[in-house]
């Protein structure tokens, strides 16, 4: 019997590109899976357009709002495969997906967890991201190596035990909390195979968070991170580089927004997690933006 995929694909209020989402989810020419929509309490037809896909590997769970990483959790738990992966529902995967996927999950002897690669896509025009990553993530994700959700496959009994960050707070980087709790642990694999499309839309969430929502996740990330005994042995100087740059971040967003005080302050906290925060680039823009704003 062949390897069993779950695709999990957590929604709210998607329901005008839900479908298309999900076609991309079943093109797959891998054959072996399903595909679990979970419905992160949407007020719109959401319900009816996932009821007007008639296919058997569908399946739909409607839950309470809790935000993403909590509606992650939840297809976990739901999920029959022997691994899961992601995709969130304004984005696309190619059919090769699970190929690819299943191929490296033979030639590693059932790895805990890896990466597919992805491309960036708006409208109809394929954009290809200039930085590539290494064919071992672990000690890159400490580096700002951005991994796409809708790339990463984890053994479902890894999964379930390290869950996302379920909080309300938890809107941006829960992901990230969850690869490097991996990474700490587990080797993290990179295959340069790109397999995805991340959507650029003047809706994502992220273009349109607010700097106070943005710094509430990044604390939350960085006190869940800052508790777990592995990955601060594991990464020790590198994670507080890692704190230190998404202070300046956040810094930085108050700054645009002319909060120079919110700005000084979270600019303070940066320094305070690793000194050279004062040489890199999202720090040194706060400091002109702070000047020139």
């Amino acid at each position: 019997m062949s390897l069993k995929f779950s695709i999990i694909i957590p929604t709210y209020n998607r329901g005008r590109i839900l479908a298309k989402t999900v076609s991309t989810a079943l093109s797959q020419s891998y054959r072996n899976f399903e595909v679990i929509i979970v419905d992160d309490g949407s007020t719109d037809d959401t319900r009816s357009v996932v009821e007007s896909i008639k296919d058997d590997r569908v399946r739909y769970f409607p839950k309470v709002n809790e935000e993403r990483g909590a509606a992650r959790n939840f297809g976990v738990q739901k999920a029959t495969g022997d691994y899961v992966c992601f995709l969130d529902s304004d984005d696309l995967l190619y059919d090769n997906h699970l190929a690819v996927a299943s191929e490296f999950i033979e030639k590693k002897d059932s790895p805990e967890v890896f990466h597919l690669d992805y491309e960036y896509l708006r409208g109809d025009k394929r954009i290809p991201r200039e930085s590539r990553l290494p064919l071992v993530l672990n000690q890159g994700l400490l580096e700002e190596k951005k991994l796409s959700s809708n790339g990463v496959v984890i053994r479902r009994d890894v999964a379930l035990k390290h869950p996302f960050l379920a909080h309300r707070s938890a809107v941006v980087a829960e992901d990230l909390y969850v690869w490097i709790t991996l990474a700490a642990r587990y080797p993290f694999y990179h295959v340069p195979a790109v397999t995805s499309a991340v959507v650029l839309h003047d809706e994502r969430s992220v273009a349109s968070m607010s700097p106070l929502k943005f710094l509430k996740s990044m604390l939350l990330i960085i006190r869940a991170l800052s508790s777990d005994a592995v990955v601060m042995s594991v990464f020790s100087r590198k994670i507080r580089r890692l704190f230190a740059h998404r202070m300046a971040l956040s810094a930085l967003l108050f700054a645009e927004t002319r909060n120079k005080r919110w700005s000084c302050y979270l600019l303070e906290k940066a320094r305070a997690y690793h000194g050279g925060i004062v040489l890199n680039r999202t720090y040194l823009a706060t400091i002109r933006s702070i000047i020139f704003k």
